[in-house]
């Protein structure tokens, strides 16, 4: 290790640059020669990329001091200006601590696993090398979001992943409803980008710098008074009378940390999927499977989260900034959960799991304790990775026989598989078993420390002269616990339900004929694409095969995972005093929690506060055997048909969806047909059609013009000359007048212009008209005050004439005359004060203050 410590110092850590060139490389080289290389060597070069990156992550993390972190400088990028004058550079710089390369192991491992599976799962697929080569550049822009050392190259990686989650969730493209879904991912990330922009904006304003590291060391400089309303010269006056009572006429300011906090979380919430900005996640299931497993537990949906441990030192400073991430994330882990109730595509009840989950980790950080819930993404990672690569080898079970995307993940197509599939309903189990909080298994630790730290913590405030910031009401922490029970409780309810209605009970997929042949297909030969292009499906009862086990490359990552969702919580099992990844992070979390404290009357309540989640895990898994083990889903279908609309209302995922159609969604498809109109009409209509017309008809005058034939062309230069002639012949009176002069003595000199043979007469008034003469100026004199009116005539050589009047005025008192120096009044002098004067004060004192 010294020997590696000597190659690769702390601050030129260079390591970290073939862990991000290596996805790139693999990203490019199968991207432009996959086709070549051929499916072995595309998925050789995609597994040896992120292979080597992981392997190279894990060496990164042994190296790791035990306080500070590695870097890496690549250049300088650019050096923007402040808004009080300061220079602020930009470089691209990565750097890992305890918390990246946690980040950086589960992107690399977890997503290596993930490679692997889908080696065999798309190896069907006509767009092989183009999967691996996105899969690849999605790692590669995960590390470069966790390893950016500032909020610049920070965003440069959240951009990158959202555009790799455009490409992924629409990869089949072809069907209409996978491009909309990777349209409304773009779309809805989009928004939620905006808020991180505005608060990047808000750091450089107050902080001058956007490193991590000058963000915490200045996080102080967010404590002072930021106005929010009015907004400029906005005011109640400037509106129309009827908003009056909805606008406040005093002004409103919050702290800046709220405002950045606030704004960060925005970007967070669409990257993460909260409230109001989930909707797009569920619909990210029309990818493929493993890109499922990908986005929903090593990436993209737990950047927001990493964002906020990140900025925790900003976030401390703000109760309100933090009191919004718990409740949101609370009301989150509610409302996905009990959407998941009912849903039957198994894909979509792992996709609503991962938004409540999700709603966990935000209530962990919003409540201050940002090491618990950071853990939780860490256990996430094993067993939503495994769910999903275990639906998918169920998914890859079914296609064999239904090729239908839809019939193919439906529930009600499954059942008995683990007579079938013992590997996947084994480690499908223990990861069910995990998220719903079976004590001493991974997601047990996590989500209980979450809920004991929402009970037991007190939000602390950040003190600065004349600012008095909203505090935490007493109630509100207790209150985000008993919501986190409930949704663990209705987690291990519809995480149970999906699970035995899959793996229990008969199977419905179709009537097994073990000597069945697929007529169009070799047994290994029906492309595992989750979309079956080119099938027509049976409808009725139909015979297939014997479901049978996924192949090795494919459970191989199930085992792996489902090994850590039984044993990684043990980094972190605080009750038992058994925590090393919590003791590797006190160092990047030190600073923010000073700002948190310990509840009055909390203490020693922690075993006693597990029991409530204990019995929730019981009473979910309890509820979801009896219903759809013991009774075959027999309630359920009674409380369907007493309560239609309501089951109908959560099955429909509260219409929530119906909602953002019929305002926002409505509201902007308004405003594009506006657009449309203005561009048909105004656009096309007048500045492209009549501007071409216009043309065009000019066009066709001048047509007649050039005809090709001499004679016609010779006829336009006859008519020019004769032009010309004319205008040389006519005389033209002209003459330029001397404006200052008239201004400043009176007296003006009109000159006329020359021509041939002219000859010159000037009509003033008060003169007697003259003759025509050669005499092409006259000297016109005025008082002030006065105005004359001069004539000119020309006439020249051939007797024609021309005439033209000027008008000349000067202004009353426009001769001053000299100036006399002893008419001016004299300055005052100051008197010079008695005693001993500092030397700076005394040009203050004896500079003159001009004439007075």
């Amino acid at each position: 290790m010294e020997a590696l410590r000597t190659l690769f110092p702390e601050s030129d850590f260079t390591l970290l640059a073939a862990i991000l060139l290596l996805p790139a490389l693999g990203a490019l080289v199968n991207g432009l020669f996959g086709k070549r290389l051929g499916k072995e060597g595309v998925r050789l070069m995609a597994l040896s990329a992120l292979g080597g990156s992981f392997l190279a992550s894990v060496l990164t993390y042994l190296l790791l001091p035990a306080e500070g972190k590695l870097s890496w400088n690549a250049w300088r990028w650019i050096t923007v200006q402040g808004w009080h004058g300061q220079s602020i550079p930009i470089d691209v710089k990565f750097s890992v601590d305890a918390l990246s390369g946690t980040m950086m192991l589960v992107i690399t491992g977890v997503g290596f696993l993930i490679h692997l599976y889908s080696s065999e799962y798309m190896k069907e697929d006509p767009g092989y090398h183009r999967f691996f080569a996105y899969l690849n550049l999605f790692c590669f822009a995960m590390l470069v979001l966790v390893m950016g050392d500032n909020l610049a190259m920070l965003f440069v990686g959240w951009e990158g992943v959202g555009l790799c989650s455009y490409l992924l969730i629409g990869f089949w493209y072809g069907e209409d409803k996978n491009a909309s879904a990777g349209r409304k991912a773009f779309v809805v990330n989009r928004i939620g980008d905006f808020g991180l922009l505005v608060a990047m904006a808000l750091i450089v304003y107050y902080l001058g710098t956007v490193s991590f590291d000058g963000i915490q060391a200045s996080a102080n400089g967010l404590l002072q008074n930021l106005q929010v309303w009015p907004i400029g010269n906005l005011s109640v006056r400037t509106l129309p009378s009827w908003l009056h009572f909805l606008i406040p006429d005093q002004p409103i300011t919050i702290l800046a940390a709220t405002a950045v906090g606030l704004t960060v979380f925005l970007g967070c919430a669409g990257k993460s999927a909260q409230i109001p900005l989930y909707i797009w996640l569920p619909d990210a299931m029309a990818g493929p499977t493993p890109v499922s497993a990908l986005i929903h537990a090593a990436t993209m949906v737990t950047a927001g989260v990493y964002l906020v441990a990140r900025m925790s030192a900003v976030f401390v400073l703000s109760p309100a900034a933090m009191a919004v991430v718990a409740v949101t994330g609370a009301a989150t882990a509610l409302l996905a959960a009990s959407i998941g109730l009912f849903q039957n595509d198994l894909k979509k009840v792992l996709a609503y799991s991962t938004v409540s989950q999700l709603g966990y980790m935000f209530m962990g950080v919003g409540v201050g304790a940002f090491a618990a819930g950071f853990f939780h993404v860490f256990t996430h990672a094993f067993f939503k990775a495994c769910l999903f690569l275990g639906a998918g080898s169920v998914i890859h079970a079914i296609h064999v026989r239904i090729h239908d995307t839809d019939r193919s993940q439906d529930m009600k197509n499954m059942g008995g598989l683990k007579a079938y599939m013992p590997i996947t309903r084994w480690t499908f189990l223990v990861s069910c078993l995990s998220i719903a909080g079976f004590p001493f298994l991974a997601g047990f630790w996590s989500k209980d420390e979450i809920l004991w730290k929402a009970f037991s913590v007190d939000v602390l405030v950040a003190s600065a002269p004349g600012i008095a910031p909203w505090t935490w009401p007493s109630w509100l922490g207790r209150a985000i616990y008993w919501a986190g029970v409930i949704g663990a409780m209705l987690t291990s309810f519809y995480m149970f339900r999906a699970y035995f209605r899959t793996f229990h009970g008969e199977f419905r997929g179709w009537k097994i004929d073990p000597l069945w042949k697929d007529p169009g297909h070799g047994h290994d030969d029906h492309g595992h694409d989750d979309h079956g292009h080119g099938h027509e499906e049976e409808h009725g009862e139909i015979t297939g095969p014997v479901p049978h086990e996924s192949p090795v490359a494919m459970t191989i990552p199930l085992i792996v995972l489902g090994l850590f969702a039984v044993g990684a919580g043990f980094f972190v099992a605080e009750p038992i005093h058994v925590a090393p990844l919590a003791h590797k992070l006190e160092p990047v979390f030190a600073l923010s929690s000073r700002a948190i404290g310990v509840r009055a009357g909390a203490e020693g309540l922690m075993w006693p506060m597990m029991l409530p989640g204990v019995a929730a895990f019981l009473i979910g898994t309890m509820g979801a055997m009896v219903v759809y083990l013991n009774r075959r889903g027999e309630p359920e279908r009674r409380f369907a048909a007493s309560f239609p609309r309501l089951h109908a209302l959560i099955y429909d995922k509260w219409r929530i969806d119906e909602l953002y159609d019929a305002t926002v969604v409505g509201m902007v498809d308004a405003l594009a047909d506006i657009f449309t109109i203005a561009d048909k009409w105004i656009i096309d209509g007048i500045l492209a059609k009549f501007t071409a017309a216009l043309v065009g008809f000019l066009g066709t005058i001048l047509r007649a013009f050039q005809t090709g034939r001499v004679q016609v062309y010779s006829a336009a230069m006859v008519l020019g000359l004769a032009g010309v002639g004319w205008f040389m012949v006519r005389p033209h009176a002209t003459a330029t007048v001397n404006e200052e002069a008239l201004r400043r003595s009176g007296e003006v000199k009109l000159s006329a212009a020359p021509g041939f043979g002219y000859s010159y007469r000037w009509d003033v008034p008060e003169t007697p008209e003259g003759a025509f003469a050669a005499t092409p100026e006259q000297l016109v004199t005025l008082k002030p005050g006065e105005t004359k009116e001069v004539t000119l005539r020309v006439r020249n050589a051939w007797g024609s004439e021309s005439s033209k009047t000027f008008t000349l005025s000067r202004p009353t008192g426009g001769n001053r005359g000299p100036v006399d120096p002893a008419a001016l009044p004299i300055p005052k002098v100051p008197t010079l004060p008695t005693g001993t004067i500092p030397a700076e004060q005394i040009p203050n004192l004896i500079q003159p203050k001009g004439l007075q």
